[in-house]
C-alpha cells in the first residue's frame, strides 16, 4: 500500500512535465476552444487531475472538481489558488458522484472515461446530476474508426490496460445507450481523441 501511494505521487509530480509537450503543440488550444461550449453557472469537472483546465475556464462560472486520486487533487488545489477563486474540490469517483439530483448546467471531462472502471455507472451518474437540457463535454481517447488504427489500438490496449486506461473505449455509443443526446462528435488528432457534445433530454 505505502508503495503504490509512493508510485501515485510521483506520478501526480510527474504529469504535468509530461502533459506540458502536448500542451504546447496544441491541446492547451483545444481546451480554451472546448471550454467556450460550457453552459450556465454550474459546472462539474470528472477526473480534474492536476487542474490543467482551471486556469482556461470562462469567467462567472462555479466549478467542482472531482478526483479519485487524492495526490492530483492536491496538485489542483494548489493551481486553483493561484488562477481561480470559484473553484471547490472534492476527492470521489466518476461512479459515485456526492451530489443531489439535477444539481449541474455542465458535466466536463477530459481524457477521463478510458479510466473509469464502470463508464456506463459513470454515464447513470452524469444524467443524475445534469439539470434537464444540462451540457456534456468529453475529450476522450477512443477507439479510431480506421481499420489498420483500430487494430493497432486492439494491440495497444492490451498493454494500457494493465495500468487501468482502456484507449479503446467506444466511448460515443456508451453515452447514447445511457440515456444521453448526443449534438456534434467532432475528430481529433485523426480520430484517437472525439471531441463528443450532447445534453441530457
Amino acid at each position: 500500500m505505502a508503495l503504490k501511494k509512493f508510485f501515485r505521487k510521483i506520478f501526480a509530480l510527474a504529469y504535468d512535465f509530461f502533459m506540458s509537450p502536448v500542451e504546447r503543440t496544441g491541446l492547451r488550444k483545444l481546451r480554451k476552444k472546448i471550454l467556450r461550449l460550457v453552459k450556465g453557472e454550474n459546472v462539474l469537472e470528472l477526473g480534474v487531475g492536476t487542474g490543467l483546465n482551471i486556469p482556461v475556464y470562462p469567467d462567472g462560472v462555479k466549478i467542482i472538481g472531482v478526483e479519485p486520486k487524492f495526490e492530483m487533487l492536491e496538485r489542483a488545489i494548489k493551481r486553483a489558488k493561484i488562477f481561480k477563486s470559484n473553484v471547490s474540490f472534492i476527492c470521489a469517483s466518476a461512479e459515485a458522484l456526492p451530489f443531489e439530483d439535477e444539481k449541474f448546467d455542465t458535466v466536463f471531462a477530459t481524457f477521463v472515461f478510458c479510466e473509469v472502471n464502470n463508464p456506463e455507472k459513470g454515464f447513470s451518474e452524469i444524467l443524475r446530476v445534469l439539470k434537464s437540457g444540462g451540457r456534456l463535454i468529453l475529450l476522450e481517447h477512443v477507439r479510431p474508426d480506421g481499420k489498420f488504427a483500430s487494430k493497432i489500438f486492439d494491440i495497444a490496449n492490451r498493454f494500457t490496460s494493465i495500468f487501468g486506461e482502456n484507449i479503446n473505449r467506444r466511448t460515443v455509443e456508451l453515452a447514447q445507450r445511457s440515456g444521453i443526446k448526443i449534438e456534434k462528435v467532432e475528430n481529433i488528432y485523426d480520430g484517437v481523441v472525439k471531441l463528443i457534445v450532447g445534453m441530457k433530454p
